[in-house]
Parts: C-alpha cells; structure tokens; sequence
C-alpha cells in the first residue's frame, strides 16, 4: 500500500441544510460524509429556509454545529440587502469566514438583483473577510467592479463559464483581490450529461460545453482558479424527481476521488491537490490551523461511487458508479481518528 498524507482538507463552500432541511442532510450527516472524503474543515452557506441573517440565527447554527459535527464548521453570513446594520458582528465572529451575495437564482431566498442595493451590501462590509458571490455572466462584472469600487477582497463561486474565466483574470490584472472556485462537477460532467443524468443533473449554475470545460481546466492549471469547492447541495431524490426545480448536488465523499481521477490522466499533480483543496483555501479565507491533522489516501486504490453508500443523508450522487482512485485511509484531526477506512469496510 502506498499512501499519500494531506493535510486535512477544507471546503470553504457547502450546504449542510440545518436547521430547516435536515431531512436532506444534518450537521452530523454532512461532517462524517466530509469526513469519508478527507475533509476536517468545512464552511456553511447561510441560504437555509430561514436564512443566516442576523446575529441570532448565526449562533444557533453555531450551537447546532458544536452540538453534532464531527469536524470543524465554519459558517459564511448572508444577506438580503436589508440587514447590513448586523454586518459588523458577523465580520467580528471568529466563526465567520465571509459574506455570501447570491445576484443570481438558486435554492433559498437571498437574491439580490438591484444595482444600488448591491453597491450597499459592498459599501456596508468594511472587513478583510472575502464577499463570496453567485454571479453569472453580467451579474459578475458587476460584482468585480464593486470589488474594485471598495477595494473589498471578492471570491467568485463555483465558476463554469470560459468568459467568466476571462473576467476573473482580468480582475486579478488590475490588483482586485479576487479569487474563485471550481466544482468537480463542472470539471468532469458536461451539458450533454444532463439527458442521461435527468433530475440529478439539475444544479446552478448549469453544466457546461466541452470548450468551457476545457477553460475551466486551463483555469485551474494556470492560476486563474484558486480552489477547489464542491458546492455540496444535497437534497432528497423525492424531492430532485417532484418536477418542482431544486438545485445542486452532493460533493463531498467524491471531491477527492474525483481529482485522483484528474491525477492519473495527468491533468494535476499531487502538490495541486493540496493547492487546490487545503492551502488556497486556507489562505484566502484565513482558516485557523489544524494541529496534528491529516488524511491519508491511496491513489493506487479506486472505490465505485455508490457501491457501499453514503455518509451524506440524501444517499446519491450524480458520479453513481464511478471508478475513482483515491480511497481515503484515515483521517485524523488534532491527533484523533476520525475516520478510517477498516471501520467502515
């Protein structure tokens, strides 16, 4: 057995449903499906049915956290552009990593489209920490021109377009602080997938062609992509197959497979994974440090995606049968197991 170590690998964008949707997913169920996939730190998006946007639905998230995760959870703070009065004690909570601006439609209900609203919320963040966005197309080159206009640090989610590719870049010309994030999904599936894949290939922003695919890739092979976000979205078949949309998909037990994929068709290296998925992370959203945290992962080894479940409480994945390299070992955080592989077989 060859096995690779890691450092504990964080995810700076997921949707773990609590409160208010744990029938998809829990605190619980998310932490040990992160867990499985070599993740000891993860970090929540706030558009939950009753979303993060005051003070007082922060720290109860927070308690439901402490109460039932199994590794570290961090929280992003959102906004309808009517509650930047609370700004300031989201941007003081150590538990706050950034503020999520959702300008294009997605689950939950914190779209903001109004262009002064929008030059308030940034206006309104005096903080170092990063301003996350949701933007598509236009919206995004108005979110980056704000991002110059305060001098506000800005990361562009789950990127799945070449042009957006080219605004991003274009940015970090100018010295606007800017970073982004891919998802596996967009890197390994594609448009074409959506017939075969049906109600499990519904998310947002949509798949894309093969020549955005390819620029993703250039992306993250040049630098223009900082990261790595799974965008962890689960929801219930139930409810994935009602023909009412919801979007998203599930991510975090097939992240690091997927790039062990990646991997032996030489398309990364190792040392980009730990880019990709801990440093950059780590970096950009000024991540505490994990002492004595690690996972250990054997790229000679594959697993088929479904074959003997999942962590995540929605209990698929649009990667279902799957061969990936990259069988998690063991994970330990701060000097205890949390996961291995020979408890789970």
């Amino acid at each position: 057995m060859t096995l690779t170590r890691f450092p504990g690998l964080i995810d700076v964008h997921v949707h773990l449903r609590d409160p208010g949707a744990t029938q998809k997913e829990d605190f619980r169920t998310g932490s040990k499906a992160g867990l499985k996939g070599g993740f000891t730190f993860l970090i929540d998006m706030p558009n939950n049915p009753v979303p993060t946007i005051t003070p007082e639905r922060l720290q109860e998230k927070i308690a439901l956290a402490d109460e039932k995760a199994t590794c570290d959870i961090g929280f992003h703070y959102g906004t309808n552009g009517h509650n930047l009065q609370s700004f300031k004690k989201a941007w003081d909570n150590p538990r706050v990593f950034g503020l999520k601006v959702y300008c294009n439609e997605t689950t939950g209900e914190l779209l903001v489209e109004d262009p002064r609203l929008l030059d308030e919320i940034w206006k309104a963040w005096e903080s170092q920490k990063p301003i996350l966005v949701h933007a598509e197309g236009a919206q995004l080159a108005v979110a980056l021109d704000l991002a110059k206009k305060y001098k506000r640090r800005i990361h562009v989610c789950h990127v799945s377009l070449a042009k957006e590719i080219e605004l991003i870049h274009q940015a970090k010309l100018e010295n606007i602080e800017a970073s982004s994030g891919v998802c596996p999904h967009h890197l390994f599936l594609l448009k074409e997938d959506e017939q075969r894949l049906g109600a499990k290939g519904l998310m947002k922003p949509p798949l894309p062609t093969p020549d955005d695919q390819a620029a993703l890739w250039e992306g993250v092979q040049n630098g223009v992509i900082d990261l790595v976000e799974t965008d962890h979205a689960p929801h219930l078949l139930s409810e994935k197959e009602t023909g009412k949309a919801t979007f998203g998909v599930p991510g975090l037990e097939t992240a690091l497979g997927l790039l062990g994929k990646a991997l032996k068709e030489h398309k990364i290296q190792e040392d980009d994974i730990v880019r990709l998925l801990h440093d950059n992370p780590q970096k950009i959203f000024e991540v505490p440090p994990q002492e004595n945290t690690f996972v250990e992962v054997d790229f000679e080894k594959t697993f088929r995606v479904g074959d003997k479940g999942y962590e995540t409480k929605c209990g698929w994945s649009p990667f279902e049968g799957w061969e990936l390299p990259g069988l998690v070992q063991q994970v330990v955080l701060r000097g205890e197991t949390l996961y291995s592989l020979d408890r789970h077989e």
